[in-house]
């Protein structure tokens, strides 16, 4: 089902593409939308040239630093929330309110605090990458079952060895779905951090406002695909991960 599932997505991109390319050769859409062979030409070009390498280095740093600093904050003060009910009776209310607002309405108070650096493009990142995992977490640790844990006091297990032996393995499920859609936003908020504030210096948001400013949409384009390409090849290398750590949960990827 998967394979069959997997041939008729490339179908449809294959198709979709044709068609795309038909309709610019006919002159039926606007130039500015460019067509597929103008997108990979511009991609080439900024492969062979070594030019995109800087900028999706840049990018890459800010995206995958935010999100290391997710897992680490989001999935431990996720388990300390969902385990510990002061803790989260405490943020919860916190939680609640923070989670729905824009975070890149933050971004212009963090460019007053520390500038438009890297320091603000990757907080802006950690800061919407957050709450997904945060709450994925939490709420898996709320839902372990409490007669595991009944069992494992009645083993003799501490509360310690409850968080590692039992609470910490049941969560894991959460934890990866929490941590997947984190991994998305990063690359989305890594794109939005670098287009505003700036119109210079590095990254694929960079090179997107730049291309912009000269009108060059396939360059415009050829940046998109490069970061979709990333992010699909990051969201590939965590659902290998989560097959591997996850051995034994049958709805994994």
């Amino acid at each position: 089902m998967d394979k069959n599932f997997k041939k008729i997505a490339a179908i449809e991109i294959i198709v979709l593409m044709l068609i795309w390319e038909g309709l610019a050769l006919v002159q039926w859409i606007p130039t500015y939308l460019s067509s597929p062979s103008t997108i990979l030409t511009a991609m080439w070009q900024l492969v062979s040239s070594g030019e995109i390498f800087a900028h999706m280095e840049a990018s890459l740093y800010r995206s995958l630093l935010g999100f290391i600093v997710v897992v680490v904050i989001g999935v431990g003060f996720g388990i300390l929330a969902g385990y510990y009910k002061r803790i989260g009776n405490f943020f919860d209310p916190i939680i609640n309110a923070i989670n729905p607002i824009p975070k890149v309405a933050l971004l212009p108070i963090l460019m007053v605090w520390f500038g438009m650096t890297d320091t603000t493009r990757i907080l802006i990142i950690f800061l919407t990458a957050f709450f997904p995992s945060f709450v994925a977490t939490r709420d898996g640790v709320r839902s372990i079952k409490q007669v595991h844990l009944w069992a494992g006091e009645n083993m003799g297990a501490s509360q310690i060895q409850l968080l590692y032996k039992v609470v910490f393995p049941g969560t894991l499920p959460k934890i990866f779905d929490g941590l997947r859609i984190s991994l998305g936003l990063t690359f989305v908020m890594m794109f939005s951090s670098e287009i505003i504030g700036a119109s210079n210096g590095s990254g694929l948001g960079f090179l997107i406002l730049n291309a912009d400013l000269v009108g060059r949409t396939d360059i415009m384009f050829a940046a998109v695909a490069f970061i979709g390409t990333l992010g699909f090849i990051f969201d590939r290398i965590l659902l290998k991960i989560r097959s591997k750590v996850l051995w034994w949960d049958i709805k994994r990827a």
